[in-house]
C-alpha cells in the first residue's frame, strides 16, 4: 500500500465562472496545487440567483476539488475565507467538505489484488500485451 495518503479531506469549491482564473492565480500564490476543476456547471443557488447559461439565467459555475491533508484544513478554510472577502459582493462561492478515507495515487503501485479473469478480458478486447 502507498504510505501517507490517508486523512485527508476534500474540499468542493463551487464559484462563478467568471472567477476561474483569479482563484487559480490565488492558489498559486498561495503554493497550492492538489485541485481539479469543472467549468460551464449550471447552478441554482436561490430562487432568484441562477446560472443557467440561458438568456434568462445567464452564466455559468465551476467547481474545484480540492484534496488537502486533513491537518491542513482549517488553513486552506482560512485561505478561502480570505479569498472569498476579496471578491465583489454579487459573486457566490460555496465550499462543502468531504472525508476522505483513502487518496489512490498510483493503482498500478497499490496492494489492491486485481480481477484476474476481467483483466484477461480487457486485455484481449483493446489488444494490449
Amino acid at each position: 500500500m502507498t504510505d501517507g495518503h490517508y486523512n485527508y479531506k476534500m474540499i468542493f469549491v463551487n464559484i462563478n465562472e467568471s472567477q476561474k482564473r483569479r482563484i487559480e492565480e490565488f492558489f498559486d500564490e498561495i503554493k497550492f496545487y492538489y485541485y481539479t476543476v469543472q467549468k460551464k456547471i449550471e447552478s441554482v443557488w436561490d430562487a432568484k440567483v441562477k446560472h443557467k447559461n440561458t438568456f434568462t439565467w445567464p452564466g455559468t459555475d465551476c467547481t474545484f476539488i480540492l484534496t488537502v491533508p486533513e491537518r491542513n484544513l482549517d488553513k486552506m478554510l482560512t485561505n478561502l475565507k480570505t479569498f472569498r472577502m476579496s471578491l465583489p459582493h454579487g459573486v457566490v462561492m460555496t465550499a462543502g467538505v468531504i472525508p476522505v478515507d483513502r487518496i489512490i495515487i498510483d493503482f498500478l503501485n497499490e496492494d489492491i489484488v486485481p480481477d484476474e479473469e476481467l483483466l484477461a478480458r480487457l486485455k484481449e478486447k483493446h489488444k494490449v500485451k
